[in-house]
């Protein structure tokens, strides 16, 4: 197993808050399953699947929020014992990678590096930066003009659209006319294509389970591409 399969859990102490991953995980269900009772009290498959998705932000801001204030006390905790070597440095580097904006990674990275430093020094240069620094998340860069967004981000939500087969969808949803038929076909196609990539990805399925480094991304890459979907076609 590859560092980066390795649970969040695992790396940075169990001091997460499970809740809000599994509120993440409990909408991403709902999403994909617009059937059996739902029916009963929804109208609109289109508008709640929009809703199921965007009410993962919050539980994502959260979940984030308190990844970014973990991973730093563990760093400032390993740096007062003393100078940590460039492995461990490339293990921070991927973690702040994945909950800060290309700017203030830079920012930060800069001084994740084994430069003979002491690690008293590298906490004097870390403390400050890395208590002004907020995390980001797919909702925040979503909401930036398209100029505006990081190359690497428009890079994995490009990847989860091809996976998902969701250009496809998209071709299907825009000829004329846009039956009823035809949509609900299109959305049960993307159900069950967003529940199979979840079964790949090997998500956790319980508490006792938390995210992985590489998985978390993808997470957020396959809500945002959906939700380009949903309301390019609403």
């Amino acid at each position: 197993m590859s560092w980066l399969d390795t649970p969040l859990r695992a790396f940075i102490m169990p001091v997460i808050n499970p809740a809000h991953q599994m509120v993440i995980l409990a909408r991403l269900s709902e999403y994909c399953q617009f059937h059996g009772a739902t029916l009963y009290h929804e109208q609109d498959p289109w508008e709640y699947m929009r809703r199921k998705l965007q009410e993962t932000e919050p539980a994502l801001e959260g979940l984030k929020g308190e990844l970014l204030a973990a991973v730093r006390a563990k760093l400032f905790a390993e740096l007062k014992e003393g100078p940590i070597d460039s492995e461990r440095f490339a293990d921070f580097r991927v973690l702040f990678e994945r909950l800060l904006g290309p700017g203030d990674f830079a920012d930060v990275a800069i001084h994740l590096a084994a430069d003979g430093s002491s690690g008293d020094s590298k906490l004097r240069a870390l403390a400050p930066l890395l208590r002004s620094v907020k995390p980001t998340n797919l909702f925040v860069e979503e909401r930036k003009p398209l100029e505006a967004r990081p190359a690497a981000w428009e890079k994995l939500v490009r990847e989860l659209t091809v996976r998902l087969d969701i250009e496809r969808l998209g071709a299907i949803l825009a000829r004329k006319p846009r039956t009823g038929r035809r949509k609900r076909m299109a959305l049960r196609r993307l159900r069950r294509n967003v529940a199979e990539y979840c079964c790949v990805l090997h998500i956790p399925t319980d508490a006792s389970q938390t995210f992985t480094p590489f998985m978390l991304p993808r997470i957020e890459g396959l809500i945002a591409a959906n939700l380009r979907l949903l309301n390019k076609h609403r």
